[in-house]
């Protein structure tokens, strides 16, 4: 009777485990860590995404604004009544002033009349102690008025107004051209004193 060979160990079909006899514990660690790595990137970089929109928003802020009320003319030229605009707020008291006078000289946006000429332009607006805001205008200011008393009184008071209604600071305007004082704007109001503001030209 023939004998069988034993079987050597290790070489069968049916054996499952490595031939070093030992778990990749090492590679499995590895890519654990790979992937927990990538989750964590993930989740901080899109987990937050819903809050995105509230963060832009909060990083961006609209600048503060002043409310103006200007005064231009009516459709009769006799009466003056309040445009109110926004604008970026100055930080001092002549740059406020000096923002609202050239507004106004930007004339109106909807169906009441300028009441000072396209051509003139604001040199300068300065404080004094007395509390007087004293104005300085190009030259057009006088030679491109187109005279008559009662266009007269509503360019200087929608001027006078605009200023002195909007900033309590102001209890008088005083207007220059070219640095210097004028008797007049057109022959019939005297220039040469500063201007308190008049409410009963307002409609």
């Amino acid at each position: 009777m023939a004998k069988t060979k034993p079987r050597q160990k290790g070489r069968g079909t049916g054996s499952t485990k490595p031939a070093s006899g030992r778990f990749p514990w090492g590679t499995v660690i590895t890519v654990i860590v790979i992937v927990a790595a990538a989750a964590a990137y993930v989740f901080l970089r899109y987990g937050d995404i819903r809050r995105y929109p509230e963060r832009a928003a909060d990083t961006y802020r609209k600048p503060p604004e002043s409310r103006l009320s200007l005064y231009f003319a009516d459709a009769q030229g006799e009466r003056l009544i309040a445009e109110e605009r926004s604008v970026a707020e100055a930080s001092s008291l002549e740059e406020r002033i000096g923002q609202a006078v050239r507004e106004l000289l930007k004339g109106p946006r909807g169906p009441l009349g300028r009441t000072i000429p396209a051509s003139v332009e604001l040199k300068g607006a300065r404080m004094k102690g007395d509390g007087v805001a004293w104005l300085n205008f190009s030259p057009s200011f006088v030679s491109d008025h187109p005279g008559g008393s009662t266009a007269e009184i509503m360019t200087i008071y929608s001027i006078v107004n605009t200023v002195s209604l909007n900033f309590s600071e102001v209890k008088k305007v005083g207007i220059l051209v070219d640095g210097k004082p004028i008797d007049s704007l057109a022959g019939h109001i005297d220039c040469r004193e500063p201007f308190a503001a008049d409410k009963t030209v307002i409609q």
